[in-house]
Order: structure tokens, then sequence, then C-alpha cells
């Protein structure tokens, strides 16, 4: 893995020959949000750098598609994708979903199957009876009193600063929430007529843990559940899960999305920090980890930005657009 060094200057006017890395055309650019361009410790403010802003302005104003992937649910992403100049095709929900803000027309969404969702909960409590539970779709996020406390979710003011509305909360054991003794009814053997449930929709299930660190808790339900839904984590120093259908990971929706405009993975350059982040930076083309991100990114991705703190991703492509850019 190479090391790319961040600019000292921020992006100035594209050249007006194509982009390229190692002598392709970079057609588009795929980035992860927190911890990636938007530090930890503004996750909830939505302060992206004006380095940063300028260098994706910079991109598209030279013809590339900017793509924001991450593991963020499409209400979170409305303030960061404006202030990056509204996007809008975004990969959300660990691809899961991806949603066009601009014309705020859902594209495409895979969701888990309920038997899934629930055997793969089992299982988790299995692992630990005291792990807590929270279940999200596009239009609400299911709760345990367990999960929200020490999060934005326990104190009102928190949740009006993200943005998230108290219509959008539906706080209970997701059992309950989810209607999970409805589950069969909805499912009657030989009819011919299939009801919709409430649990049909959940593109997203969260497990949280306080008895081990989050690599063990996602080796422990990835070896136990793994063939029932795609577990990772994006957290980091806590032992947060984020499970999706079986398949369903960044990588998955950005081939597809990629594929429909005719983009290669030779002609994208990709970063991010997590292990939510690994299959994408193995499949886009060239790569980059961030210094600041954790081990696992930076073995799957080809090469390592700067610090997010340090406009890490905002230097790559500073670097891309004036032709200086040494991968």
């Amino acid at each position: 893995m190479s090391t790319s060094t961040p600019s000292a200057a921020p992006a100035g006017n594209p050249q007006s020959s194509t982009p390229t890395v190692r002598g392709r055309a970079v057609k588009l650019i795929a980035s992860d949000i927190d911890g990636t361009i938007l530090s930890y410790s503004s996750t909830q403010s939505g302060a992206v750098s004006e380095r940063t802003v300028e260098a994706f302005r910079a991109a598209k104003e030279a013809g590339i598609f900017v793509v924001l992937v991450t593991g963020r649910p499409v209400r979170w992403l409305r303030p960061i994708s404006e202030k990056l100049g509204t996007i809008g095709p975004v990969i959300a929900s660990n691809g899961a979903v991806v949603y066009d803000l601009a014309r705020d027309r859902l594209i495409s969404e895979e969701v888990m199957s309920s038997e899934s969702l629930f055997a793969a909960k089992d299982i988790i409590t299995s692992i630990d009876p005291d792990a807590a539970f929270a279940a999200e779709t596009l239009d609400h996020l299911h709760l345990e009193e367990p999960f929200i406390h020490g999060s934005l979710f326990f104190e009102k003011d928190k949740r009006d600063a993200a943005g998230v509305s108290d219509e959008e909360l539906r706080l209970g054991p997701l059992d309950e929430t989810l209607e999970r003794d409805s589950l069969g009814a909805a499912r009657t053997p030989g009819s011919d007529v299939t009801s919709d449930h409430v649990s049909d929709r959940v593109v997203k299930l969260l497990a949280k843990t306080n008895t081990m660190d989050p690599d063990e808790f996602l080796h422990r339900v990835q070896r136990r559940a793994g063939h029932l839904l795609t577990a990772t984590h994006s957290a980091p120093g806590v032992s947060l899960l984020e499970l999706s259908a079986r398949g369903v990971n960044k990588a998955s929706s950005l081939r597809r999305f990629a594929a429909q405009k005719g983009i290669g993975p030779e002609e994208i350059i990709a970063f991010g920090d997590m292990p939510n982040d690994i299959e994408m930076l193995q499949w886009a083309g060239t790569s980059w980890a961030m210094a600041s991100g954790h081990p696992m990114a930076q073995s799957a991705a080809t090469h390592l930005a700067g610090a997010c703190d340090d406009d890490g991703v905002a230097a790559v492509i500073e670097d891309l657009l004036s032709g200086s850019l040494q991968p």
C-alpha cells in the first residue's frame, strides 16, 4: 500500500483533459462520509470542511460522478449533500438503499426477509443475552430502550438537532414494534394472498453489546449468523453491528449503479475508513483508506490517504485534478 501525501493548496481549476489514474480515466468518485470526509467529532453537525467541499465541486465540474456511499440512512444525508452542492444519487444504509436526493426519489432498496431478521436477532441474543437492538426502514427507526442510552436518540434536543422527528421513532422491544407475533398471519401457508408486514421494509438491523469489543462481536456474529444476513461495523470504539440482507454491501450497490452509467471498476476511485467499506475498497480500481481509519479498511485499500481531520480525501482529489497524483 502506498501513501498519498496531502497537498498544501486547495483544488483549483481542473485540467481540460480527463483526470487519470494509472493511465485510465477517472469517471466516478465513491466516498464514505463519517470518518472519511466528515470528522467523527462533527457527525451531528454535518460540518464538512470547505476544502473538501471545493474538491468535490471541482471534481463534478471536471465531469466526474460523485457518489456518497454510506452507512447512514437517507434522512441523515440531506444537509451533507446540500453542503457538497446537492449531490444526486446516494448509496445509503450500507448499500441497501439507493436514493436520488436531488429529485427526492427512491431508486432501489434491498430489504431483509422477516424470517432472517428474527432468526439473526435470536442468534445474537444467544451470543449476548443483554444485546440491544434497533431496526431501520425508509420511514421509521425502531429503537429498544437499552439501545438508545448514551446516544443522540436519548435526549430530545439532540434528536431535534440531528433532524430526527419523534414521528420517525418507534420505541420498544423489536419483537413488539416489528410485530413478530403477527408474522405468521401475513404468511398464511397455502394462501394465494400474502399481506405486507411491518417488518417487511427493514433495510438494516443494528445490534449493540457492552460485553466484547467491536471486532470480536463482528467475528462471532458473522460466524453464527453470516448465512442469514451481512454483518459489519462502522462506529469506532463502539460494539455496534450493522446487518443488511445477505449479499448486500456498499460494493454490491456501487457495482450496479456504475454499470448503469457504463462505468467499470477501473474507472472508479473510492475512499473509506471502516470495515463496512472493505468490499468497496477492494472492488474499486483504485482506493484509499484513511490514515485515521480501521486497520481492516487500510488492508483492503490500494493506497493510504491522509487522516480525515487533515482533509485526506480532498488532498487526493486535488492531486488527481491537477495531474500530479502518483498512486
